[in-house]
């Protein structure tokens, strides 16, 4: 019985002490939903799980989220380009979370031959920088999410979306409109990744993100989850394509 005791006691001490890492994203259908659920969410809780550490989800806009993650009041933030100046506030692990094509999506009744001659409004998420492939020139409109930005493409009162073309097509089937009647053009291509606070820390979890995805890869288990998604139709690109890449 003393036996017994001492080992139960050990489990709830562990359970106690377990770590926990916490993780800001923008609502994204299909990828990181609000509820939890998606494909970041899946990727991030079993990258985490094998490292033993448990991931506790954050839903708020992507602008907050990197306010929040400079403030340190969250550990990461998902989906993030690495820029010169962000690796100087945050810490980045060697692999990308996946990819992002960027471009310009809008109804096809709008014409667009090159960039440079975009005529009208650009609806642009609040604290995402396209400054990178998007002409300085251009009007942009600081919009909320891609749910709000079909919206006013609908209504006309903007003339494009800049943005990752697949969370707009994502958006676009939870809202069930079709496809067809937009045009979605790449310009852009860059990865993605999960930055972390710039201390001990955040170095620490940024190399349990390293080893915790590499594990996943050498199993198998990271391509069945991206095949997984990509037959629900949640997750647009390629299986392959976005599997382990370093930095």
């Amino acid at each position: 019985m003393k036996y017994l005791w001492i080992i139960l006691m050990s489990v709830f001490s562990l359970n106690i002490s377990a770590e926990t890492v916490t993780l800001c994203s923008l609502d994204r259908y299909g990828l990181s939903q609000k509820d939890g659920n998606g494909y970041y969410w899946d990727l991030l809780r079993a990258v985490y799980q094998t490292e033993g550490i448990k991931l506790k989800h954050y839903s708020a806009p992507f602008k907050r989220c990197l306010l929040e993650l400079h403030a340190k009041k969250v550990d990461g933030a998902v989906a993030v380009f690495h820029t010169p100046e962000r690796d100087k506030q945050f810490t980045y692990p060697k692999s990308r979370l996946s990819f992002s094509s960027y471009g310009l999506s809008y109804l096809k009744e709008t014409s667009l031959d090159k960039i440079e001659n975009v005529q009208g409004t650009v609806g642009i998420i609040r604290g995402y920088d396209f400054s990178s492939w998007l002409p300085g020139n251009i009007k942009l409109e600081a919009l909320n999410n891609n749910t709000q930005a079909i919206g006013m493409l609908k209504l006309k009162r903007i003339e494009y979306i800049a943005d990752d073309l697949q969370d707009v097509r994502l958006t676009l089937n939870k809202m069930g409109e079709k496809s067809e009647q937009f045009v979605f053009k790449t310009f852009y291509t860059k990865n993605l990744y999960v930055p972390f606070t710039r201390d001990v820390r955040g170095q620490r979890l940024a190399d349990r993100f390293d080893a915790g995805l590499q594990k996943l890869f050498k199993s198998g288990q990271l391509q069945a989850l991206a095949k997984k998604y990509h037959k629900k139709g949640q997750l647009l690109d390629s299986p392959l394509a976005v599997i382990v890449q370093q930095h």
